[in-house]
């Protein structure tokens, strides 16, 4: 489904490196913009989340596009329905960073990885000149985000799960800030206050997010880290 794969998504399936063989599941899955990447190309994917408004919308564009190999399900991500090795390959797009123990999430993404399987995640990461400043922004677009982490933590997180990191990609991702906050719904009073938030910014933040402005448009840069992970 090429309209499902940004930047983003073509980092994670490379990462991913997903076969006809695959059974895959998305973890927290949003509206499944991985899931639906993924469908013309494995057996069958089982898209998983606690949000039941983001799921519905998945199930809208999984329909309207025909796809009958993508099914999803509210479930505790905590506590995944599913037994022991039920996947061969586990995906997760932007997600970690809005859960309260990340470490956990990836314990129980591996429990459910069938030996010799893989695990795939990509999220954005901080430095120690972006970490404040871009996690309150974070904060203000989306209220479930938790916190945004550097790399070298993100891939800590992978390790303290007992899972062995066997390839790593950064991406540079350049973002419209109107089609950032739009994409979350922000309220018109916040996103203001997220507006105002940037131009505060000290010269070094706005060095490091390569904020630029003109005229009414706004853009800005971070990365992310993609890591493919085997037990």
């Amino acid at each position: 489904m090429d309209g499902f794969r940004d930047a983003s998504t073509d980092v994670l399936l490379e990462t991913a490196r997903p076969s006809r063989h695959d059974t895959a599941l998305d973890y927290a899955c949003g509206v499944g913009m991985a899931a639906l990447a993924l469908a013309a190309g494995v057996r069958q994917v089982e898209a998983v989340d606690d949000r039941l408004d983001a799921l519905d919308e998945g199930r809208r564009l999984a329909a309207e596009l025909g796809l009958e190999t993508v099914t999803f399900r509210h479930v505790d991500l905590a506590v995944l329905p599913y037994p022991d090795g039920a996947f061969s390959l586990v995906v997760c797009k932007d997600a970690l960073h809005r859960l309260l123990d990340p470490t956990a999430a990836l314990l129980e993404m591996a429990r459910v990885t069938s030996p010799g399987g893989r695990i795939a995640a990509i999220d954005g990461v901080v430095d120690e000149v972006t970490d404040a400043a871009f996690n309150e922004l974070a904060r203000l677009r989306e209220p479930r985000h938790g916190r945004y982490v550097t790399a070298e933590r993100l891939a800590a997180f992978a390790a303290e799960a007992g899972l062995r990191v066997a390839e790593r990609r950064t991406e540079r991702r350049t973002v419209d800030l109107g089609y950032w906050l739009q994409s979350a719904a922000v309220p018109a009073q916040r996103a203001e206050l997220v507006r105002r938030r940037l131009a505060e910014m000290g010269p070094a933040v706005q060095e490091r997010l390569d904020l630029a402005f003109a005229d009414d448009l706004v853009s800005f840069s971070y990365d992310a880290l993609a890591l493919r992970l085997e037990r």
